[in-house]
């Protein structure tokens, strides 16, 4: 079962984020912080990690560092969500390290879609190819 870290602040976003996932078949941790994040994903190691730009405790830049630092999820890809503007995002030199970006609000089948360009879903129980 592909193995998700969602790193975001806000409850309502957390539950339905996860809910949407997990009846899909996806493994999903949450972290509301970006320490807690950090801490999470050296335990999960995740296959990729949903990261919420705009935590209150870290810099995402900050965040990006922590886990590229973590042998294991030093090239899982991150896919941001963000209120901000391309404009600023590039201005914060994140582009670099995230592999797609998702702004707030955001359809379902958008995230959907983003997720599985770097992750295939089991079927029927069956776990990913390798």
């Amino acid at each position: 079962m592909p193995k998700i870290l969602l790193i975001e602040d806000e409850a309502q976003h957390i539950l339905l984020v996860k809910i949407r996932l997990e009846i899909r078949g996806f493994e999903v941790a949450v972290a509301q912080t970006g320490a807690d994040g950090l801490k999470a994903a050296q335990k999960m190691k995740p296959d990729l990690v949903l990261l919420d730009l705009m935590l209150p405790d870290m810099e995402p830049a900050e965040i990006i560092r922590g886990l590229r630092s973590i042998p294991g999820v030093r090239k899982t890809p991150i896919i941001a969500f963000t209120k901000l503007d391309a404009f600023e995002v590039h201005r914060g030199s994140l582009n670099a390290e995230i592999a797609e970006f998702i702004p707030k609000p955001y359809e379902t089948t958008e995230l959907l879609e983003k997720i599985n360009k770097f992750l295939k879903k089991p079927k029927n129980g069956a776990k990913p190819e390798s």
